[in-house]
């Protein structure tokens, strides 16, 4: 199954077609109420149409010129307020609450439109980050990697065999490393991390807990695997390495993003086409001097032979480089759950 994520674009559109149909939601129920409302009491439907007549006043009597003015104004605000006070007082005699129809919006302070004077209403912004955190699951399954429940319990604390650090030590550097970063985010946007060791280290799980730490603030984060990649280029042809693709969204996601996440390198099939998405990909997030994490189950001195050095060349140049150490922590996990 192809996996795609949405565009900043697509997100932000998302969010104001979700705001539109709370809106939608609002209006659907406030029609509901006054149909039951007003077969209860006819004098009901008499009385709120004289409230948006009213309301239309109100609002003609701004632009007047008379110098009674604010005492028209007053006047009609005084008759508004009366008449729904009758409407309150019916709506009780016939066993409905006061305040029935009176639908409140989800946010107060924007009523669910998402911008208050020209800025994004906050209640817009964690409804940025909720579509964002979703999309980032939808492509990991990886629910629960968090930095909080990273267990350094199953690194060694005795050093392996010509190493001067031993893996619990190491982990230990690296799991702050990576908090840092992510707290520090984007004062350290510009550095990009490359995460390699063993396989079931923790490399994806720190990343994924990286990107779920700065999408909390508000920032947006793209996760792929190598592999996954390679395969959305397969299916569309090898075109969307092109600007000029018709199909906006996937090309787009690598600028757009603020953290990449590219996980499994050197999964991928080898050829010279799949080398050339890789290169270009990182190319792009360089040229345009935005941070990505790749995480890979290489050496350093395997990516230099199988990717070459125009590859590498950008990836230790610019990358911080981090070793994870170890053995297979899923395995580890795996049998401590099967004997516990």
């Amino acid at each position: 199954k192809i996996l795609k994520m949405l565009t900043k674009k697509e997100i932000y559109l998302k969010a104001m077609k979700t705001l539109e149909k709370k809106r939608l939601e609002k209006k659907i129920l406030l029609e509901k109420n006054l149909n039951i409302a007003f077969s209860k009491c006819p004098e009901i439907k008499i009385l709120y149409n004289k409230i948006n007549l009213t309301s239309l006043k109100l609002a003609k009597s701004l632009y007047l010129k008379n110098k009674n003015k604010n005492y028209i104004i007053e006047k009609i605000k005084d008759e508004n307020i009366s008449t729904q006070n009758q409407i309150k007082n019916l709506l009780i005699k016939n066993n409905l609450p006061k305040d029935f129809l009176e639908i409140k919006p989800f946010c107060e302070v924007c009523q669910d439109f998402g911008i208050v004077n020209n800025e994004r209403c906050e209640c817009f912004k964690k409804l940025i980050k909720t579509i964002t955190s979703k999309e980032l699951i939808k492509n990991t399954n990886f629910k629960n990697f968090n930095f909080e429940n990273f267990n350094l319990k199953y690194y060694e604390k005795t050093s392996m065999e010509n190493d001067e650090i031993s893996p619990f030590a190491q982990m230990s550097i690296v799991y702050k490393t990576c908090k840092k970063y992510a707290e520090n985010f984007p004062n350290d946007r510009h550095n990009s991390l490359l995460m390699y060791g063993l396989t079931g280290l923790g490399k994806t799980h720190l990343s994924i807990a990286i990107a779920l730490k700065i999408i909390d603030k508000g920032y947006s984060a793209l996760y792929e695997t190598a592999a996954q990649i390679i395969r959305n280029f397969l299916n569309n042809n090898n075109s969307m390495l092109k600007d000029s693709n018709p199909e906006y969204g996937y090309i787009s996601n690598f600028k757009e993003t603020d953290l990449l996440i590219l996980d499994d390198l050197g999964c991928e099939h080898q050829s010279s086409f799949n080398k050339s998405v890789i290169f270009e990909i990182i190319n792009i997030r360089t040229s345009l001097n935005k941070p990505m994490i790749i995480s890979t189950n290489l050496f350093p001195e395997e990516i230099n032979k199988i990717y070459g050095q125009r590859i590498s060349s950008r990836i230790f140049s610019t990358f911080t480089i981090i070793p994870f150490k170890g053995t297979d922590n899923r395995q580890k996990n795996y049998e401590h759950k099967k004997y516990s």
